[in-house]
């Protein structure tokens, strides 16, 4: 899958051992507990937005961009200083100011990606998670999990790794590491439950980018 139709999904998308000695049924039940009470507290929302850095690494790339997001239900918008991504629910538009151009691609042809309106909920389905540990940061605890997908062979992706921090009840860091060798990590400086949202958000305005190369893959 080429980096911008990963990056037009991926995201976000991404800080002592607490249970030493108990039994990983007990590990699995405290991912569990743990992730629903994140899911349960971005769900309670109309709308969410947050502010992110997204670092992007592999052999051949070094990247850091900053940026933010909207999500409302299945639809999400996010913009860094690359790129704007921007989704109705069923289609995906990735555009490209340095090179004029603008991907439109059907949501559901994004497989095996993770998007914005998916990163808090995405563990209920398709993974497998093991408790990793917990550290005290700025006198907050957070607790970090790793997933695996539970089909690895139909998968991009061979692990996620997140940062959950228990009093915010929200993921402040995910990485996914992809097979082919590159490292994408999130993380999420500042969180605002449901925000002023333009109506027009969701969609693209291809009169406010005259002369954009629009590359149609529906």
């Amino acid at each position: 899958m080429r980096l911008n139709k990963m990056l037009s999904i991926v995201f976000l998308i991404v800080i002592c051992p607490a249970f030493f000695g108990q039994s990983l049924e007990n590990e699995d039940l405290k991912c569990e507990k743990l992730l629903q009470e994140v899911s349960d507290n971005i769900q309670k929302n109309n709308a969410s937005k947050f502010n992110f850095k997204l670092e992007i690494k592999s052999e051949d790339i070094n990247e850091i961009q900053n940026g933010y997001a909207f999500i409302e239900k299945e639809k999400f918008y996010y913009k860094t200083e690359e790129r704007e991504v921007i989704c109705d629910g069923i289609n995906v538009w990735t555009y490209l100011p340095e090179d004029n151009e603008c991907y439109i691609d059907l949501l559901e042809d994004l497989d095996n990606s993770l998007n914005p309106s998916e990163i808090f909920t995405l563990w209920k389905e398709g993974f497998k998670f093991k408790y990793m540990n917990k550290t005290i940061v700025n006198n907050q605890t957070i607790h970090n999990i790793k997933m695996f997908p539970s089909q690895p062979d139909k998968s991009n992706f061979h692990t996620i790794i997140m940062d959950v921090n228990e009093s915010l009840k929200l993921i402040t860091e995910a990485s996914v590491k992809t097979k082919d060798g590159v490292t994408i990590k999130t993380t999420i400086s500042k969180f605002t439950s449901n925000p002023k949202i333009n109506i027009k958000q969701f969609s693209w305005d291809a009169g406010s980018h005259p002369n954009t190369d629009e590359i149609d893959n529906r």
